[in-house]
């Protein structure tokens, strides 16, 4: 009894401290996943993900790859602790695995003799697979096990190399923003060394990459047969690809027009594919605000022009990396946004032009492809500016002189003049009006248009100075004795690209990108044109046919060259539309002259009108000295009737051109409006002429010349083209004079337009002065129209001096200007 009592007393103070001490700690069931107490704890592996889940891996026979590390998770979705993995698969003698997760299309090598690693030598299947006579095996998985748990399945697609992928659509240009599916076909090597077909849509059943297998009647698709393919763009501008998850299919969306180069990977191999194209401008139409082509912009207020681009597929097209030119930049500029601004009293076209490689590029070799790759030009835009406005001009006369002078027309006297280190042999402003170039046989000479200063020597790049951008990034220099084009970048001082020839004339498109040049073939000896392109670089064309050319002339805007014609040939154009085979890299002409672009006269100097109407040229012919005014028909812009007008490209219309397609030149189509004789002031054996300068408003041209008698009494001829002449009803202009005040000029030698077109100031011989000729007055009355006359009084150079080539002036005597730069100032 005493026992049972005491027991029961054990039993009433335990139970008390064993209710205290359970209620102080945790409950055990907490560190289970199900809360219960029992199962799966929460630091154990719940799941194990194994990539790549959906696409799966492909391996050719015998290929090996190091699978990613899998994923293990807990049920609380934190990062689980696995020491290490198993893999497995389901058939090893296809897909075999090695302990650390390394995949081998074949078998691995196991317990190998003379000391070789295991799992280091991975040997095709034997007997390699088959199926439906094609050596491929799909739906082989492997898994990633730990902890007893299997991570989801990964399909491995063993399969023959593959040699060659190709794209399977889409068919044509795609518009901006759309989108279409990627697919390809593949090829492998069969034991007799040929390319047969692997795999290719069903869509595909004739137009296959490669013939097919011998007794194989049909393919299938390539996801099934060596796995997903992955894309690459090799513009990513013109294109992005994304992936379906879940369907594994490629999908493309088109960006910006033009075509690139899309490369497929499989197997850890890529090729290329094909090509995807966005479909290109048809028509870029500009207009100022409210509408209107012409207006008046004050400087206190830039207006931007309003730009409507359409693609070939009548969609429209934004974000364009649109090059907007104005034929008078310094007075009237136009922005990369399309503003323009006025600076000075002036008028200018202004043009949007889809230049590549900016804007719609294509690979070199599929130039033309959907019409991709090939530039296209708006409708001008007229702007005219009545801010008030003076001039600064510089005289030189390179070979003859070893200064230069200034003048401000504001004051209305001559400036000092400036004496270079070299006697330069040409004279070159940018067209911004910043700095003054100067070639000379010794070295490069820079000076800086605001204070007449020497900014930059260069003795790398003797030569002479032939051309400067638009933009004024680059000279082109051509040396003379080495027969080398250099293209002189002025930011740094050195030369971007080289070309062996010998130029005469030269010639940028105002978009900076494009440079043409006449001359002489240094390899061959005979005539040439050499075209630069930032785009295609370098090309050459024969101008034997036209027996040489010592001027050219851009056209407005910039669809070609002008290019003049000696005695006895034609004055021809090359305009900017390739001519060839789409895909034929060999066939293609890239800046070819049209089959009308012929004109039967002889032009000795050209000029082109910033209107885009006239091409005028002058010669001294056999008899007398004639003005030639061809007319041109440059392309329009619009589509019309749901055919795409000319200024696309020939062949470039609702039929887009595709591989194997033909391009054509694109014609400006001449014609002569009228020649007409122009008196000088010597016999025809003295003369030679030296310009056809057009006004800023193509309603008046002056012709300049030189001849080597004494005859005195010498008048400027002057030519104000027809506004109303059409190709159905030609009309040629009138040749006047307007006599030089002095007696003893025997010559205008050199002359250049004030960029208001208020004055023309020209150089002349005999008495050396410089002659302020008001435009104003030309036609209406001649007479009174040479208001001003001033001297530059340039000292002539000696045989002393390097690179003088004077012959008939003393040294010391002042000899005429013969280049004439300008620039507007503020009269304010």
């Amino acid at each position: 009894m005493r026992r049972f009592l005491t027991l029961v007393c054990l039993l009433c103070l335990a139970i008390p401290a064993g209710i205290s001490i359970s209620g102080c700690t945790r409950n055990p069931a907490g560190n289970y996943c199900n809360g219960a107490g029992y199962g799966l704890k929460t630091s154990d592996v719940a799941t194990i993900a194994l990539s790549p889940a959906t696409t799966g891996i492909s391996l050719y026979f015998g290929q090996t790859q190091q699978l990613a590390t899998p994923s293990a998770l807990t049920c609380k979705s934190v990062a689980a602790k696995v020491s290490s993995y198993t893999y497995g698969t389901t058939n090893s003698q296809l897909v075999d695995i090695s302990p650390t997760g390394n995949i081998c299309a074949g078998t691995w090598n196991r317990n190998s003799a003379s000391g070789v690693a295991d799992y280091t030598i991975c040997t095709a299947p034997n007997p390699l697979p088959s199926t439906g006579g094609l050596p491929y095996a799909s739906e082989i998985y492997v898994t990633a096990s730990a902890d007893s748990v299997t991570s989801n399945q990964v399909e491995v697609f063993v399969h023959a190399p593959v040699t060659a992928v190709s794209l399977v659509g889409p068919t044509g240009c795609t518009s901006q923003n759309n989108t279409a599916t990627l697919d390809a076909q593949a090829c492998y090597t069969n034991s007799s060394n040929q390319q047969v077909l692997m795999c290719a849509p069903a869509s595909v059943t004739s137009s296959y990459a490669c013939p097919l297998p011998a007794g194989v009647t049909s393919v299938p698709n390539c996801t099934t047969a060596i796995g997903t393919l992955s894309y690459t763009v090799g513009t990513s501008a013109i294109a992005s690809i994304s992936t379906n998850t879940t369907s594994n299919q490629a999908t493309i969306t088109a960006g910006q027009p033009g075509t690139t180069l899309i490369t497929a990977s499989v197997a850890g191999s890529g090729s290329s594919a094909g090509y995807f194209s966005t479909c290109p401008p048809a028509s870029i139409s500009l207009t100022l605000p409210g509408g209107k082509t012409s207006g008046t912009i004050t400087p206190s207020s830039p207006q931007t022009l309003v730009t409507t681009v359409t693609d070939t597929n009548g969609n429209t097209i934004n974000g364009l990396d649109l090059d907007y030119q104005s034929t008078d930049p310094i007075d009237i500029s136009v922005a990369s946004t399309g503003t323009v601004t006025t600076s000075y009293m002036g008028v200018a076209s202004v043009y949007a032009v889809c230049q590549p490689s900016s804007c719609n590029p294509a690979p070199i070799d599929v130039i033309g492809l959907y019409g991709t790759g090939l530039p296209l030009s708006s409708n001008p835009v007229t702007i005219t500016t009545l801010s008030p406005a003076s001039e600064y001009v510089w005289y030189a006369a390179p070979g003859n002189s070893q200064y230069f002078a200034s003048v401000d027309v504001f004051k209305g006297t001559a400036g000092a003049i400036t004496k270079l280190p070299y006697v330069p042999n040409s004279m070159v402003m940018d067209r911004l009006g910043n700095s003054l170039y100067f070639g000379s046989s010794e070295e490069l000479m820079i000076y800086s248009t605001s204070s007449n200063t020497l900014t930059t020597q260069n003795a790398n790049f003797p030569g002479v100075v032939l051309a400067v951008s638009p933009n004024n990034s680059t000279v082109l220099i051509n040396d003379q004795i080495k027969k080398i084009f250099y293209l002189y970048n002025v930011s740094t001082n050195t030369y971007t690209a080289s070309f062996g020839g010998l130029g005469s004339a030269a010639a940028w498109t105002p978009d900076s990108k494009t440079l043409y040049i006449t001359g002489t073939n240094s390899t061959t000896g005979m005539p040439a044109l050499f075209v630069y392109n930032v785009s295609t670089n370098w090309t050459t064309y024969d101008l034997s046919a036209t027996g040489g050319s010592k001027s050219l002339a851009i056209t407005i805007p910039s669809v070609g060259a002008y290019l003049s014609g000696s005695s006895g040939f034609n004055t021809v154009a090359h305009t900017w539309c390739p001519a060839g085979t789409v895909g034929d890299f060999a066939s293609m002409i890239f800046y070819p002259q049209p089959a009308t672009d012929s004109v039967d006269v002889q032009t000795d100097a050209l000029a082109a009108t910033t209107d885009g109407q006239h091409i005028l040229g002058a010669a001294v012919t056999g008899s007398e000295v004639e003005l030639t005014d061809i007319g041109l028909t440059v392309p329009a812009t619009e589509l019309t009737t749901g055919i795409l007008a000319p200024n696309v490209c020939p062949g470039v219309g609702k039929q887009l051109p595709q591989l194997g397609g033909t391009l054509s030149a694109l014609p400006t189509d001449p014609w002569i409006n009228g020649t007409l004789p122009v008196t000088v002031n010597s016999t025809l054996a003295d003369t030679a002429i030296n310009q056809v300068v057009a006004s800023p408003e193509s309603n008046l041209a002056f012709i300049t010349y030189t001849n080597s008698d004494a005859a005195t009494g010498a008048q400027l001829p002057y030519y104000a083209p027809n506004s109303s002449a059409t190709r159905s009803s030609p009309k040629a202009g009138t040749v006047g004079y307007v006599p030089l005040t002095g007696s003893a000029v025997t010559a205008p030698v050199a002359g250049a337009f004030s960029p208001d077109d208020q004055y023309f100031f020209v150089s002349t011989s005999g008495d050396n002065e410089i002659h302020y000729i008001s435009v104003s007055l030309v036609t209406s009355a001649p007479a009174t129209a040479d208001t001003q006359q001033i001297s530059p009084n340039l000292p002539a150079c000696s045989s002393t001096n390097i690179g003088c080539t004077n012959t008939t002036v003393p040294a010391g005597d002042f000899v005429p200007a013969t280049a004439i730069a300008v620039k507007p100032r503020a009269t304010t």
